[in-house]
Formats: C-alpha cells, structure tokens, sequence
C-alpha cells in the first residue's frame, strides 16, 4: 500500500490531523476565485491499522466518524500525491473557472 494520503478540510467538514499513526508533511490552500475553499493536507501513514477522525457540523448537528486509513487512495511517493492536489484543482470546474482556482503550498504544515 501506498505511504502518502491527501486529507481535506472544509468549512462543513474537518479531518483531525493530530493522530499518532499520521505524519502531516504538507499543508496546500486551495482558492475558487480568490475565496478559501479547502485546506489539503499530505500525510505520511506511519501505522496501518490506524482510523481517522472526521468531524461534521451539519444543520445544527454534530458528527463524528472514524475511518480506517484503508479506505483512502493511497500514493507512494509524495510527488504523486502532489499529483494528485493538482488533478484536484483542475477538475473544480470547467475549463473557463480553472484560471480562477489556484492550489497554493503553506508556510506551516496543519496539524
């Protein structure tokens, strides 16, 4: 199986990065005309067996849920995970927006 993972974070969603069988290793921005819409996070996986936490708020309810880390694509180097972020952003819309999306690397790895 593959060492790297891509993880999102949005306003209606949030992966918890703080997990002792992850490794955040980079943290991207991505903006849709100027506006934040996604904070991805690539991730080595030190521990096969570990779950990840995703949290949800959604009309005024809370949820919580723990997926094993087999169920997400997996990528063996880094660079195909950057790849990866890259075929994201330009599948965010149709070839007119693309110019208005932009994939952009952070200073501080979220964790």
């Amino acid at each position: 199986m593959g060492k790297y993972i891509v993880l999102t974070n949005k306003d209606t969603f949030q992966t918890i990065l703080e997990n002792e069988g992850l490794k955040p290793v980079e943290t991207y921005h991505f903006y849709f005309f100027d506006k934040l819409k996604a904070k991805y996070t690539i991730a080595e996986v030190l521990d096969e067996n570990m779950k990840i936490q995703l949290y949800e708020e959604y009309e005024g309810k809370e949820y919580v849920n723990h997926i094993g880390v087999k169920f997400f694509e997996r990528f063996e180097t880094l660079e195909a995970a950057r790849e990866e972020l890259d075929e994201i952003v330009k599948a965010s819309g149709n070839s007119e927006d693309s110019i208005h999306s932009k994939l952009v690397k952070s200073d501080e790895v979220a964790v």
